[in-house]
């Protein structure tokens, strides 16, 4: 039991990951047939290029708290290593979905 949530934050992770790489692939198969994103609004285009880079400022101070919070307990004999894997795992994860997200948008 103590691995499970480790297990299943890295099948998170792994969702995360494909679910990037076919928002990629489905962005690059349109440009291809040229099909365009609707434009965004000059608000909503600064907001793109900012946001994710802040988000990820906040996934890395999270991570770092986390595990050194692991480091300094050992876990509090509640977590396993696999767990904290597990959850680095997900928010590296989730930032990289993120910045395909803002990067590959899809035609309407």
């Amino acid at each position: 039991m103590r691995n499970l949530p480790g297990l299943v934050m890295l099948a998170g992770a792994a969702w995360l990951a494909w679910s990037a790489l076919g928002r990629r692939r489905r962005a690059r198969d349109a440009a291809r047939r040229g099909e365009a994103p609707p434009p965004l609004h000059p608000s909503l285009e600064l907001m793109g290029g900012i946001m994710p880079p802040l988000v990820n400022l906040g996934l890395a101070i999270a991570g770092g708290q986390v595990a050194f919070a692991f480091w300094l307990t050992g876990g509090a004999g509640l977590f396993g290593p696999l767990d904290l894997i597990g959850f680095l795992a997900l928010l590296a994860a989730y930032a990289w979905w993120l910045g395909m997200k803002a990067r590959h948008r899809l035609p309407a």
